[in-house]
């Protein structure tokens, strides 16, 4: 997993950085002026100040270029899942994208058997085929449903994410703007775990019909057996809009930067270590198939922003939500974070000690 930074933060420095080498170059440019009066005065005044005024120009440029090159972020980011022989997703304890993953499925799959037709159908197995004496990787319906689930989960924790970030806010009125379902277009709609969890539960025979939540509020999230449920709402700094782009990529666009956030899956056996499967997943790992799924971002902030000064404090979620994503579906933060790496040292010194004491030369 790579990720450098705070990318708004440090973009936000470099721009102090260079009012401060303009107010500093000002000062200097007025010193040296007053010592070079005297040569002006051999010269034209108007060729003077052209020249002036171009070299000034310049150089804020150069300045101003040198010192935002850096404005993009890139993180790519290693997700693993796990599928029995039977086809059934093996929740990982305390890997947030494992559990949610899970929860998705069995949610999509106890609402619509559509969706678990097409999964056992076509399973992920199949998905390789031999052509010509060579292994290809072909999609195939459970291929794509990989890609929608984590599709979905990520957008489940971008408006989460965006949700917390703005509770509370005390900006200007119009500095934001909320979509909903009805807002998305088809083309987001067309992930069916979005279009089936978002969608009114007063259409869906999972969930009983009643008046609503007492109090006259609004349910926002809902878990019943055989039905999940999710309001979709999404709060974003006014003119910016959710997109999909030709390629599958997700694309945030606003006036101050742009975000790419795509999901990739090939098929690939996932690096999760062999023992964690068997210690701490409690599988067989020789009866299990772990598969890795990679979720590249992309973020490019513009240049008219970082030097308009308007309400960086809107935009500044952007590292936060990365962040947030690393951790939740990065299987390496999941492992660091419940210490494997001397988690597994202890079992195997265990395991050394246990076969010392029971072998029969002891």
């Amino acid at each position: 997993m790579e990720r450098q930074g705070k990318l708004l933060e440090r973009l936000q420095e470099a721009k102090w950085g260079v009012v401060e080498i303009v107010v500093l170059a000002t000062v200097l440019a007025f010193s040296i002026g007053v010592f070079s009066s005297l040569a002006m005065e051999w010269l034209s005044n108007r060729s003077v100040a052209a020249v002036s005024a171009a070299c000034t120009l310049l150089c804020l440029v150069y300045i101003a270029l040198r010192h935002t090159r850096d404005r993009r972020l890139h993180a790519n980011i290693k997700s693993t899942f796990i599928i029995d022989d039977d086809h059934m997703m093996v929740s990982i304890s305390e890997y947030a994208a494992s559990e949610a993953v899970a929860r998705y499925f069995d949610g999509a799959f106890a609402e619509n058997p559509a969706l678990r037709r097409q999964w056992e159908s076509e399973p992920l197995e199949s998905m390789r085929q031999m052509v010509d004496g060579q292994m290809r990787i072909r999609s195939v319906a459970s291929t794509k449903l990989i890609r929608e689930v984590y599709e979905y989960a990520i957008l489940e924790d971008l408006t989460t994410h965006l949700s917390d970030y703005f509770n509370g806010y005390a900006g200007r009125d119009g500095d934001l703007r909320t979509y909903e379902r009805n807002d998305l277009p088809d083309v987001l709609l067309a992930n069916r775990f979005l279009e089936l969890f978002s969608r009114d539960m007063a259409d869906r025979d999972a969930f009983p019909s009643d008046d609503g939540p007492s109090g006259g509020g609004r349910i926002v999230m809902q878990t019943v057996p055989g039905g999940y449920f999710h309001h979709f709402e999404l709060t974003l700094p006014t003119g910016s809009t959710l997109r999909r782009e030709s390629n599958s990529a997700l694309v945030i666009s606003g006036p101050a930067f742009q975000m790419k956030i795509s999901v990739q899956f090939r098929g690939m056996r996932s690096e999760i270590p062999f023992d964690h499967i068997a210690r701490y997943v409690g599988a067989d790992p020789l009866a299990v198939h772990p598969y890795e799924v990679q979720i590249n971002i992309q973020v490019l902030v513009r240049r008219s922003f970082i030097f308009s000064g308007r309400r960086w404090n809107n935009h500044l979620w952007v590292d936060s939500l990365v962040d947030s994503l690393v951790e939740r579906f990065s299987l390496e933060r999941h492992l660091t974070r419940i210490n494997w790496p001397v988690v597994a040292a202890t079992l195997h010194c265990l395991d050394v000690r246990d076969r010392r004491t029971n072998s029969p030369s002891s």
